[in-house]
């Protein structure tokens, strides 16, 4: 009996002995556990994108850009590995992949479009160093003539090869999104200067005092969102006591280079909806009145919610907008 149990108890030493030997080559690296020779890009602030998408987004405010101007934002690319610094120089090349974007919308229900050639610019490559983790290149985005405000913007960039390690499943592509502001863009107290009208029906009202967004459309006008109860394109008004807006409405303000609204339209289109709404601009003081720093101080405005083919006044509108802050 005690012959058996040494036997046993040698058998058992020599497994645990040989096991603690048994170490993992960095080639050979369960794909699923452990540090891994890996290229991919790094958070350029947070991954905004769903739990449903395969790649991620970073997304970008650029805040207010003049036309003609342009703006810089950072792209990020690591490696990680046993030691989680670079064995060697690790040259990475980066290209468009526009069939990434398309993936990425679909999963993520977005419409995000790839902006002109002569809008965007990202570098063809960049080098993690020996001894280093990441590298750290530039996006730069022109806001010119070619810009469009009314498009969502997103910039799909990929991994194209990396001169050691492996490259990322997911995190080898990246959607870089961003967006600009003019400078009407912003939240405004929404006032009446004369009473809502609805001749259809009277028992609507203006719901004003209101807060609203003014949210940048092109570079040169802004459309109406309403966070309080649409929550969306929208012009929030009162039904008795209650609140609603109008459905398939949300009027878009257009400025001429002198400060005075040009024209309005309808977000959704003219002849929207199932009512054929539009967005009509009426007579009176249509304006924006500036600070001495030439940022908006309030905007009035006088316009009409019409209706039908024929472009039937409904509800006319006599508001003033006063700008409170950026949003």
């Amino acid at each position: 009996m005690k012959q058996v149990q040494i036997n046993i108890l040698l058998f058992t030493a020599l497994l645990v002995g040989a096991s603690s030997c048994l170490k993992k080559d960095a080639m050979n690296i369960d794909p699923d556990s452990g540090t891994k020779n890996v290229v991919e890009f790094a958070n350029t602030g947070d991954n905004v994108a769903a739990a449903t998408s395969f790649y991620p987004r970073f997304a970008t405010d650029m805040g207010v850009v003049a036309l003609g101007g342009s703006y810089k934002f950072n792209l990020n690319v690591s490696y990680s590995g046993a030691d989680n610094v670079a064995p060697q120089d690790i040259t990475v090349n980066l290209a468009l992949d526009t069939a990434a974007l398309s993936q990425f919308n679909t999963e993520n229900g977005t419409s995000y479009a790839v902006p002109p050639g002569t809008v965007m610019k990202f570098p063809t490559s960049l080098v993690i160093s020996k001894g280093s983790h990441m590298a750290q290149g530039q996006i730069t985005v022109n806001v010119n003539s070619d810009y469009n405000f009314g498009v969502n913007y997103a910039i799909p960039i990929k991994i194209a090869q990396a001169s050691y390690g492996t490259v990322s499943s997911n995190f080898g592509k990246a959607v870089y999104s961003f967006t600009a502001r003019n400078k009407y863009d912003g939240i405004y107290l929404m006032e009446a200067t004369a009473p809502m009208s609805d001749v259809v029906n009277p028992g609507l009202s203006g719901w004003y005092p209101n807060n609203v967004e003014l949210r940048t459309y092109t570079d040169k006008s802004v459309a109406m969102y309403d966070p309080v109860y649409a929550k969306t394109f929208g012009h929030c008004i009162k039904n008795g006591g209650s609140g609603s807006y109008y459905g398939s409405f949300s009027p878009v303000f257009f400025f001429d280079n002198s400060g005075n609204i040009s024209s309005t339209t309808n977000y959704y289109g003219q002849q929207s909806g199932g009512s054929l709404r539009s967005s009509v601009l009426n007579s009176g003081t249509n304006k924006i009145t500036f600070n001495a720093d030439g940022s908006v101080k309030y905007i009035e405005v006088n316009y009409i919610m019409a209706q039908g083919a024929g472009y039937t006044p409904r509800t006319y509108f006599y508001e003033k907008f006063t700008y409170v802050s950026a949003r």
